[in-house]
């Protein structure tokens, strides 16, 4: 049933048909396989759709518009300027730090290429970094927005596979944190070799610019304290914490920055009501798909073709990363988690994998096929932002993907560095 349902979908996609269509069809033919009766589809679409914490997504999509137009990004850049804007590489590491700040409020990948490359990348080419090579910084950083907290594939995971949203969350702050680093020591080496970011040497280290930059932008960067401290606190669950960041943000916005209008709000409703919709259509579909591989029982018949294999948690967890990496190249995040995520999830668990932890390393994967060719959508965002061809875009890319899939390995040798903070405070 797994080998029939699969070629079906990436037939359907190879020859044009949208993902989500694709997935309808080969649900279709599994329910005349299976001889079920395809009313099956409407009503398992509308209870996937009808869960609580589908809402966060929306929340949170509406606080990275809100953040766009508001001007909090902007100011979020200049507070990592002043930090680390004097390093050699500087505005290279700016990127990723701004980054790290942006994507610990809005929880979206491609939000983060779009408000952050529009705003580095233009003085990176001034400062004589090439096009393709401030594209490259922008679009590998933003695989950060996806890992730490919030983050909308974590959110995502948890729905599909009934895990903890909250122990997700912190499971991605620590690989968070070293994804930036990492990327950050990257930038340094690169730059010292292409003679990238030398005039920000002449520069110093200010404790003064750091104070005037956080103290503009300080009522922003309550955000993400809110959102995470609410939910360790026990005070609000997910969904609760995107309404409430995006209450705050709206207001920060509004009232407080002044720089969105009453008449931009239809704009950004707009917006957010037409991502989401396009989620929220793939989730349905996509729990109809799980429904019909459980009652088939493809997780069950999977797990055990791969334990008659080898008894290694250690193999059985690399040859899964690689499955989820070559499908990062031929599917984008999000219908690739709702549809593997319940096939692979139940194999984990029983080979004895923590969900939380395969969560983290699915969800930080299938990011990396974000900045992959031929789907990688981060990739197409950051082309247009710099104005360049794919093809120098993707040769800037080798030395921050190699990064990102370093930390990967480091990540599955060392389960302690996404657990440790899940199981410090649960």
């Amino acid at each position: 049933m797994l080998w029939i349902f699969l070629t079906a979908l990436f037939a359907s996609v190879l020859i044009g048909i949208p993902v989500v269509f694709a997935l309808g069809i080969a649900n279709i033919i599994m329910l005349w396989i299976m001889d079920l009766p395809f009313t099956i589809i409407s009503s398992r679409m509308i209870s996937g759709m009808n869960s609580f914490p589908l809402l966060a997504i929306p929340f949170f999509m509406f606080v990275g518009e809100v953040m766009n137009h508001g001007g909090i990004a902007r100011r979020l850049v200049k507070l990592a300027d002043a930090f680390v804007g004097h390093i050699t590489g500087g505005l290279g590491h700016v990127n990723i730090l701004a980054s790290m700040f942006f994507g610990g409020i809005s929880g979206s990948a491609i939000a983060d290429t779009a408000a952050i490359g529009g705003l580095m990348i233009p003085p990176m080419v001034q400062q004589q970094y090439t096009p393709a090579y401030s594209a490259a910084v922008t679009a590998s950083s933003a695989v950060i927005g996806i890992i730490i907290p919030p983050s909308i594939p974590f959110i995502l995971f948890g729905i599909v596979t009934s895990t903890s949203i909250a122990r997700l969350f912190l499971g991605g702050i620590i690989p968070g944190i070293i994804v930036g680093f990492a990327l950050m020591l990257t930038t340094w080496i690169t730059c010292r070799r292409h003679g990238y970011g030398k005039r920000e040497e002449n520069r110093h280290f200010s404790l003064k610019a750091i104070w005037l930059a956080f103290r503009e932008v300080w009522p922003a960067l309550t955000l993400p304290v809110i959102i995470v401290g609410g939910i360790l606190g026990g005070i609000f669950t997910a969904t609760e914490a995107g309404a409430v960041a995006a209450v705050v943000a709206l207001l920060l916005g509004l009232f407080y920055y002044r720089e969105i209008q009453f008449r931009d709000l239809p704009r950004i409703f707009l917006a957010t009501a037409r991502t989401t919709a396009i989620v929220l259509f793939l989730c349905g579909m996509a729990m109809v798909s799980a429904w019909l591989l459980t009652r088939a029982r493809v997780p069950f018949a999977l797990a055990d073709l791969l334990t008659s294999m080898t008894d290694s948690t250690l193999i059985i967890l690399l040859v899964c990363n690689v499955l989820l990496f070559l499908i990062g190249f031929v599917m984008d995040l999000t219908p690739a988690i709702l549809i593997l995520a319940p096939i692979l999830t139940p194999v984990m668990s029983q080979v004895g994998i923590d969900p939380v932890y395969f969560g983290v390393i699915m969800c930080i994967n299938l990011g990396i096929g974000l900045v992959t060719p031929p789907v990688g959508t981060v990739l197409y965002v950051a082309t247009g932002v710099a104005g360049i061809k794919m093809e120098a875009l993707v040769r800037s890319l080798i030395p921050f993907l190699v990064t990102l899939l370093s930390v990967l390995v480091l990540l599955i040798l060392f389960p302690e560095l996404v657990m440790f903070i899940p199981n410090m405070v649960y």
